[in-house]
Protein backbone atom coordinates (compact mmCIF):
# COMPACT_ATOMS: atom_id res chain seq x y z
CA UNK A 1 0.00 0.00 0.00
CA UNK A 2 1.71 3.11 -1.05
CA UNK A 3 -0.06 5.56 1.25
CA UNK A 4 1.23 3.07 4.33
CA UNK A 5 4.68 2.86 2.79
CA UNK A 6 4.93 6.43 2.59
CA UNK A 7 4.22 6.72 6.67
CA UNK A 8 6.34 4.46 7.23
CA UNK A 9 9.75 6.60 5.44
CA UNK A 10 8.11 9.67 7.29
CA UNK A 11 8.15 7.58 11.07
CA UNK A 12 12.13 6.42 10.06
CA UNK A 13 13.34 10.04 9.66
CA UNK A 14 11.27 11.12 13.15
CA UNK A 15 11.86 7.61 15.18
CA UNK A 16 13.79 7.71 18.65
CA UNK A 17 14.11 9.16 21.64
CA UNK A 18 13.08 13.19 21.67
CA UNK A 19 13.45 14.91 24.77
CA UNK A 20 11.66 18.68 25.30
CA UNK A 21 14.67 20.91 25.72
CA UNK A 22 12.73 24.39 25.29
CA UNK A 23 9.07 25.82 24.20
CA UNK A 24 8.15 28.74 22.50
CA UNK A 25 5.11 30.43 21.30
CA UNK A 26 6.61 33.08 19.13
CA UNK A 27 10.12 32.97 17.66
CA UNK A 28 12.83 33.86 20.24
CA UNK A 29 10.43 34.22 23.25
CA UNK A 30 11.11 31.24 25.39
CA UNK A 31 8.33 30.18 27.59
CA UNK A 32 8.85 28.98 31.26
CA UNK A 33 7.49 25.33 31.82
CA UNK A 34 7.33 22.46 34.09
CA UNK A 35 5.38 19.27 31.78
CA UNK A 36 8.46 18.47 29.84
CA UNK A 37 7.45 16.40 26.72
CA UNK A 38 9.54 13.38 26.36
CA UNK A 39 8.32 11.29 23.08
CA UNK A 40 9.86 7.47 22.11
CA UNK A 41 8.99 6.88 18.29
CA UNK A 42 9.74 3.65 16.77
CA UNK A 43 10.20 2.98 12.55
CA UNK A 44 6.80 1.02 12.60
CA UNK A 45 5.45 3.99 13.89
CA UNK A 46 4.47 2.66 18.01
CA UNK A 47 4.93 5.83 19.69
CA UNK A 48 4.86 7.33 23.18
CA UNK A 49 4.21 10.58 24.87
CA UNK A 50 5.17 10.82 28.36
CA UNK A 51 5.06 14.26 30.58
CA UNK A 52 7.13 15.12 33.02
CA UNK A 53 3.42 16.04 34.75
CA UNK A 54 0.77 14.50 33.67
CA UNK A 55 -0.65 11.08 31.32
CA UNK A 56 1.27 9.21 29.06
CA UNK A 57 0.10 7.66 25.97
CA UNK A 58 1.29 4.81 23.83
CA UNK A 59 -0.05 3.62 20.67
CA UNK A 60 -0.09 3.83 16.82
CA UNK A 61 0.54 6.56 15.83
CA UNK A 62 -0.32 8.54 12.52
CA UNK A 63 1.27 10.79 9.95
CA UNK A 64 -0.27 12.97 7.37
CA UNK A 65 1.65 15.22 5.80
CA UNK A 66 2.66 17.60 8.62
CA UNK A 67 0.21 16.12 10.97
CA UNK A 68 1.73 13.88 13.54
CA UNK A 69 -0.86 12.17 16.25
CA UNK A 70 -1.60 9.71 18.83
CA UNK A 71 -4.71 9.63 19.85
CA UNK A 72 -6.10 12.71 21.23
CA UNK A 73 -2.41 14.34 21.16
CA UNK A 74 -2.05 16.13 17.77
CA UNK A 75 1.46 18.16 16.70
CA UNK A 76 1.92 20.11 13.43
CA UNK A 77 5.79 19.18 12.44
CA UNK A 78 7.48 22.41 12.26
CA UNK A 79 11.02 21.01 11.58
CA UNK A 80 13.34 18.17 11.48
CA UNK A 81 16.63 18.26 11.08
CA UNK A 82 19.75 16.02 12.42
CA UNK A 83 18.88 15.97 15.94
CA UNK A 84 16.27 18.32 16.37
CA UNK A 85 12.90 18.46 15.85
CA UNK A 86 10.46 21.10 16.21
CA UNK A 87 6.55 20.35 17.13
CA UNK A 88 3.47 22.72 17.36
CA UNK A 89 0.30 22.34 19.31
CA UNK A 90 -1.97 24.66 21.24
CA UNK A 91 0.68 25.26 24.02
CA UNK A 92 3.05 26.06 21.74
CA UNK A 93 6.33 24.85 19.30
CA UNK A 94 8.08 22.48 21.58
CA UNK A 95 11.35 22.05 20.78
CA UNK A 96 13.45 18.74 20.85
CA UNK A 97 16.39 17.24 21.04
CA UNK A 98 17.76 13.31 20.23
CA UNK A 99 18.61 11.48 22.98
CA UNK A 100 20.56 8.19 23.56
CA UNK A 101 18.68 7.66 26.65
CA UNK A 102 15.81 10.18 28.41
CA UNK A 103 17.59 12.70 31.56
CA UNK A 104 15.28 11.95 34.81
CA UNK A 105 15.13 15.68 35.61
CA UNK A 106 12.13 17.62 35.30
CA UNK A 107 13.16 20.87 32.97
CA UNK A 108 11.16 23.94 34.86
CA UNK A 109 13.40 26.03 32.07
CA UNK A 110 16.05 25.62 29.89
CA UNK A 111 17.29 27.45 26.80
CA UNK A 112 18.69 25.09 24.03
CA UNK A 113 22.41 24.30 25.02
CA UNK A 114 22.87 26.07 28.31
CA UNK A 115 22.59 29.89 28.05
CA UNK A 116 25.32 32.35 28.07
CA UNK A 117 24.61 35.36 29.91
CA UNK A 118 26.22 38.37 32.12
CA UNK A 119 29.16 36.81 34.35
CA UNK A 120 28.96 39.33 37.16
CA UNK A 121 31.51 38.03 39.37
CA UNK A 122 31.67 40.97 42.32
CA UNK A 123 31.23 40.54 45.71
CA UNK A 124 28.07 42.33 46.03
CA UNK A 125 26.39 39.82 43.13
CA UNK A 126 27.69 36.32 44.37
CA UNK A 127 27.69 36.88 48.19
CA UNK A 128 25.55 34.48 50.12
CA UNK A 129 24.35 30.87 49.42
CA UNK A 130 23.81 29.36 45.68
CA UNK A 131 21.44 26.55 45.54
CA UNK A 132 21.28 23.68 42.42
CA UNK A 133 17.82 23.61 41.90
CA UNK A 134 18.38 21.73 38.64
CA UNK A 135 21.60 19.80 37.11
CA UNK A 136 21.98 18.06 33.60
CA UNK A 137 24.31 15.27 33.11
CA UNK A 138 24.83 13.32 30.23
CA UNK A 139 26.27 10.24 32.15
CA UNK A 140 24.05 10.56 35.29
CA UNK A 141 25.08 8.36 37.67
CA UNK A 142 23.19 7.87 41.33
CA UNK A 143 26.13 7.26 42.94
CA UNK A 144 27.98 10.33 42.17
CA UNK A 145 28.87 13.41 43.75
CA UNK A 146 27.16 16.35 42.35
CA UNK A 147 27.49 20.05 43.23
CA UNK A 148 24.66 21.22 45.64
CA UNK A 149 25.37 24.21 47.28
CA UNK A 150 27.78 27.15 47.76
CA UNK A 151 27.98 29.61 50.15
CA UNK A 152 29.72 32.75 49.57
CA UNK A 153 31.19 33.98 52.88
CA UNK A 154 33.80 36.43 53.50
CA UNK A 155 35.48 38.42 50.71
CA UNK A 156 39.45 37.45 51.23
CA UNK A 157 40.12 39.87 48.39
CA UNK A 158 42.01 39.06 44.84
CA UNK A 159 38.58 36.98 43.62
CA UNK A 160 39.01 34.79 46.75
CA UNK A 161 36.38 33.62 49.29
CA UNK A 162 36.09 31.91 52.20
CA UNK A 163 32.95 30.03 52.39
CA UNK A 164 31.44 26.44 53.16
CA UNK A 165 30.32 23.80 49.72
CA UNK A 166 27.63 21.16 50.46
CA UNK A 167 27.69 17.71 47.68
CA UNK A 168 25.27 15.12 47.49
CA UNK A 169 24.36 11.69 45.67
CA UNK A 170 21.31 9.93 45.21
CA UNK A 171 21.95 8.56 49.14
CA UNK A 172 24.03 11.23 50.70
CA UNK A 173 25.04 14.72 51.40
CA UNK A 174 28.32 16.28 52.99
CA UNK A 175 29.64 19.78 53.71
CA UNK A 176 32.63 21.20 54.23
CA UNK A 177 34.53 24.55 54.76
CA UNK A 178 36.15 26.01 51.38
CA UNK A 179 38.17 28.41 49.50
CA UNK A 180 36.20 29.64 46.21
CA UNK A 181 38.48 31.24 43.28
CA UNK A 182 36.75 33.10 40.78
CA UNK A 183 39.51 34.20 38.23
CA UNK A 184 37.99 35.73 34.83
CA UNK A 185 35.32 32.97 34.40
CA UNK A 186 36.96 30.04 36.03
CA UNK A 187 36.09 28.84 39.19
CA UNK A 188 37.56 26.72 41.47
CA UNK A 189 36.03 25.35 45.17
CA UNK A 190 39.39 24.14 47.48
CA UNK A 191 38.77 21.98 49.96
CA UNK A 192 40.38 19.20 52.25
CA UNK A 193 37.92 16.74 50.87
CA UNK A 194 37.42 18.32 47.65
CA UNK A 195 38.72 20.81 44.66
CA UNK A 196 36.14 20.99 41.85
CA UNK A 197 36.32 23.25 38.93
CA UNK A 198 33.78 25.00 37.13
CA UNK A 199 33.43 27.47 34.27
CA UNK A 200 30.74 30.42 35.25
CA UNK A 201 28.29 30.58 31.84
CA UNK A 202 26.28 33.21 34.01
CA UNK A 203 26.36 34.92 37.19
CA UNK A 204 23.47 38.02 36.96
CA UNK A 205 22.53 38.06 40.37
CA UNK A 206 19.17 36.10 39.72
CA UNK A 207 20.82 32.77 38.42
CA UNK A 208 24.29 31.16 38.42
CA UNK A 209 24.94 28.76 35.90
CA UNK A 210 28.17 26.55 36.01
CA UNK A 211 29.56 23.80 33.58
CA UNK A 212 32.08 21.67 34.97
CA UNK A 213 33.38 19.09 32.23
CA UNK A 214 29.73 17.67 30.71
CA UNK A 215 27.68 18.72 33.54
CA UNK A 216 25.60 21.89 33.90
CA UNK A 217 24.37 23.31 37.53
CA UNK A 218 21.97 25.68 37.45
CA UNK A 219 21.74 27.76 40.64
CA UNK A 220 19.39 29.99 42.46
CA UNK A 221 19.82 32.34 45.88
CA UNK A 222 16.53 31.18 47.17
CA UNK A 223 14.95 33.16 50.19
CA UNK A 224 17.66 36.18 49.23
CA UNK A 225 16.98 39.37 51.49
CA UNK A 226 17.26 42.33 48.71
Amino acid sequence: IPCLGQAQDEFKKIAGKWQEVSRSKKKNKDLAFTDTLRLEIRDDGFMMIRHNKGATFTGEAEIEGKKLSLKEVRFTIVERKGNNLVLNDEDGNHHFKKLDEFTDSPVPKLIPGVEEGKKDIALTTVKGKWTCYKKTDPNFSRGKFYLKAIDFREDKGNGTYAGTVSFNNSDSVYSTEAFIYIKGTDLVISSDEETFKAKVMKSDGEEMILQSNSINYFMKQFGKKE
